[in-house]
């Protein structure tokens, strides 16, 4: 669904609005903060499904429980576009998913839009690719920092410095995830036969002060349970309860991405604590 394109259908002068990109998912009360926001500007809800894949029973009844609010349907090729009053009780049910990029099939409907009477978005999502941007005018970017202030902090304006950052910071993640995979499938190749130079490598990596590899190396100690590196976490730990254990560099001009990167990374590491005080206390 694209911005010029949506543009022209409705007709409106769009100038006076600022296109935002979602730096973060918005999910649990930031999403459902979103959906109440959006009440006072949108008047229309719009679901995608793909015809070429089935929908799994829940996502079938949350169609099912929708079907009173749907103000009409279209079809281009093998996608259905549904139109829903943006009433209370749409909102109700659309606030029951956990986050504006759950609205993927076959789990659900996809890609929740919100509409303007005019006909103009106030957001488009598209869930699978984990992206999502509204469109406000600075008193609507105001309102929303009112009613919502968490919310707001995560607007970044498309093509500014942090916008651009946060999509480097997806993509590196995506790639992180695919190299701590590979680390797993390795190390547990080894672990029969060499835990004590896994322990020694990864060790390295924890205390490399690179905090790519640092990431990599918690992840690996929680899931091969290497209780013999829980002092290097708990260091880790403290480190990061003193704000001695900086972000990435880059992100230091930029609150809204190093409070994104602190919040993942202390889960992490809490999780990982976590393994291991239960494999030791079993």
């Amino acid at each position: 669904m694209e911005r010029s394109f949506i543009a022209r259908l409705s007709g409106v002068d769009v100038s006076g609005r600022k296109t935002y990109d979602l730096v973060d998912e918005p999910t649990g009360d930031d999403y459902r903060a979103l959906l109440v926001c959006a009440r006072a500007q949108c008047d229309t809800a719009v679901l995608s499904l793909d015809t070429d894949r089935d929908l799994d029973p829940a996502g079938q009844e949350i169609l099912d429980r929708l079907a009173t609010q749907l103000r009409s349907e279209n079809r281009s090729g093998h996608v259905r576009l549904l139109r829903y009053e943006f009433s209370q009780a749409c909102i109700d049910v659309l606030a029951e998913v956990p986050g504006l990029f759950a609205w993927r099939q076959p789990g659900l409907p996809e890609n929740l839009c919100l509409l303007r009477p005019d006909g103009s978005p106030w957001i488009v999502s598209i869930a699978a690719d984990r992206i999502g941007y509204v469109e406000f005018t600075p008193f609507e970017k105001l309102l929303l920092g009112r009613a919502a202030p968490g919310l707001a902090a995560v607007l970044a304006h498309q093509g500014a410095r942090d916008a651009v950052l946060a999509a480097f910071e997806r993509r590196l993640e995506d790639a992180a995830d695919a190299l701590e995979a590979d680390l797993l499938v390795y190390t547990r190749a080894l672990a029969g036969e060499g835990r004590e130079g896994i322990v020694a490598a990864v060790h390295d990596w924890l205390v490399s002060g690179e905090l790519l590899r640092v990431g990599a190396a918690v992840h690996v100690v929680a899931r091969l349970g290497l209780t013999e590196l829980e002092p290097d976490l708990a260091h880790l730990a403290e480190q990061l309860r003193r704000d001695q254990l900086p972000g990435p560099s880059v992100y230091r001009s930029s609150p809204v991405l190093r409070e994104r990167w602190r919040i993942r990374f202390d889960r992490r590491l809490t999780e990982a604590i976590a393994v291991l005080q239960t494999i030791r206390s079993g």
